[in-house]
């Protein structure tokens, strides 16, 4: 489609020659003798330009401009003014009242066109912009409807998982209750047995559920804190600035029975006089707990050492033993690894381990491990930030 010129002029030669050389290069033309008509003539059609004679009666080209222009239908058509003017307060003045150029007359054929066909192109390129802008404005409507369909509903599932989280937390804490007390009588019972004398074959079945019904109330217990860390993070949390040098020696001395029953050499060695870090004192004896007791686990023979390394931005307590190694790096999620079809009892997913990892990233620390030289044993490090005096 060929694009529209409106030529207005009251001199009918000029309209002749105008419209007969906009239409051998390929313009459709329509013409008017005066202000009015032009106006008459945009109001029925759209026009990609307007040459506009400067001098005519009635109402000059600079009032059929601004007239023109008032109407935001038309204030992105280009008006060119035709004029013998050439003075700096008529040029003036049609740039105020809405011109985009001025062609002189006599005007030459090729300057015309080229104006013309600038302009044109210019008003062309301006409504791709305001089409482009139009579709990425609507664009981002629709995308941030979207956002927030998405938003509310994932809000929605974030209330669901925590009204979920809660109600798991509860449960767990009826079972760890409703389990505790058929425990607690099982065990006075097998205490009310161990009084009596039985032949050996009887006591290590006693003995063997001793051992059964500890370690039942073990991960109930462990079940319940990792529920609890889960769903309430460090508001669980009491801290309170602490001295781990009397706090790591009293864990270690818990197993120093188990130690001889399993006939491990133990020792404790502090390369400091003090270990003050901000901490949940019981949360950070069961994480030291948890994780010299895996050692336990998984040490039959030979030696488990603790070492305490201390400086100004952490203090390092390195469990170290001949046990067996850590599956490479990474740490398996204990409930993930129980509920597997393929699940085998390793290192990576004691449940002491993952406990003890969720109490020291509470703690801002890090928990690290590693196999030792051809598989002689491991290396547990845990490392805290230091509170100083």
């Amino acid at each position: 489609m060929n694009d529209r010129i409106l030529i207005v002029d009251d001199n009918p030669k000029n309209l002749q020659i105008l419209a007969a050389l906009l239409a051998e290069n390929n313009y459709s033309v329509e013409v008017a003798l005066n202000g009015a008509s032009a106006i008459k003539w945009l109001q029925m059609a759209p026009f990609d330009a307007v040459l506009l004679d400067v001098m005519m009666p009635e109402t000059n080209g600079f009032e059929t401009c601004e007239i023109i222009k008032k109407n935001p239908e038309h204030a992105n058509i280009p008006i060119i003014f035709l004029t013998a003017r050439t003075d700096i307060e008529s040029v003036t003045e049609g740039f105020e009242r809405g011109g985009v150029d001025f062609i002189i007359k006599p005007f030459n054929q090729k300057e015309l066109l080229a104006r013309l066909s600038t302009h044109v192109e210019l008003k062309k390129s301006r409504e791709k912009i305001l089409d482009l802008n139009g579709w990425l404005a609507s664009e981002v409507d629709k995308k941030t409807l979207e956002l927030n369909k998405s938003n509310t509903q994932l809000k929605e599932a974030n209330e669901n998982l925590k009204r979920l989280d809660v109600a798991k937390n509860d449960f767990l804490n009826t079972i760890s209750h409703e389990l505790r007390t058929p425990l607690n009588g099982i065990v006075g019972s097998i205490n009310l047995l161990n009084t009596f004398t039985h032949d050996p074959d009887i006591q290590e079945i006693v003995s063997l559920l001793n051992l059964s019904v500890t370690n039942l109330e073990k991960y109930a217990y462990a079940a319940l804190q990792i529920s609890n860390l889960q769903l309430k993070g460090v508001s669980q949390l009491k801290l309170e600035r602490i001295d781990l040098l009397p706090l790591l020696q009293s864990v270690v001395n818990g197993f120093s029975e188990s130690a001889k029953e399993k006939d491990l050499q133990t020792r404790f060695t502090m390369e400091c006089t003090e270990a003050f870090v901000e901490a949940d004192q019981e949360f950070i004896q069961d994480a030291l707990t948890a994780l010299l007791e895996c050692s336990m686990i998984f040490t039959r023979k030979g030696f488990i050492n603790v070492v305490v390394l201390c400086n100004q931005q952490q203090i390092t307590i390195k469990i170290i033993d001949s046990g067996s190694a850590y599956e490479g790096q990474e740490l398996g999620h204990f409930f993930k690894s129980v509920s597997n079809q393929n699940y085998t009892f390793e290192r990576n997913n004691a449940m002491e381990l993952y406990l003890a990892r969720m109490i020291i990233l509470l703690h801002n620390g890090k928990l690290e491990f590693e196999n030792m030289e051809e598989n002689s044993g491991t290396i547990t490090s845990v490392h805290l930030p230091c509170q100083m005096n």
